[in-house]
């Protein structure tokens, strides 16, 4: 209980010397709705513990809901994540070399309209991409989208 306390004690006086600006304490989500006009200290506790522990700040952000933005490089494509699931590997081999079949078609995919200067992009960037062995689709669709 004495965490809890002097947790929240640390966290308003950081609240309270960084300025009380639209949102930015706070982010997006339930608690971003629920406690509106965040001028208070205990306001933008409350709504930044709510958006924690409710869970619903992710699909806010995925779906541009809940005071939310959907990011500009957002892939919302099953067919996408489905190809990309399935060829992780002869998807790395083709970024490694900077051409290549699936390459093409992640790009026809995402609606690239410029293929060899995304194809350059990705390959200047395999390691921002395929960050390690157990690396996730999902995360490869994610770092490939930051160079569309």
């Amino acid at each position: 209980m004495k965490r809890v306390i002097f947790s929240l004690i640390v966290l308003s006086g950081i609240v309270f010397a960084s300025g009380n600006s639209a949102n930015s304490n706070t982010g997006c989500g339930l608690g971003s709705m629920l406690f509106e006009n965040q001028n208070t200290t205990l306001k933008q506790i409350l709504a930044a513990t709510t958006n924690g522990t409710s869970g619903n700040q992710t699909f806010g952000i995925t779906s541009g809901t809940s005071n939310c933005e959907k990011p500009s490089h957002f892939v919302s494509n099953e067919k996408l994540q489905q190809f990309v699931k399935d060829n992780m590997d002869s998807i790395a081999m083709d970024i490694s070399k900077g051409e290549g079949e699936n390459l093409d078609t992640i790009a026809s995919m995402m609606g690239v309209k410029d293929k060899k200067a995304f194809a350059k992009r990705v390959q200047a960037n395999f390691d921002k991409i395929y960050t390690n062995e157990n690396v996730t689709s999902a995360q490869v669709i994610d770092a490939i989208s930051q160079f569309v």
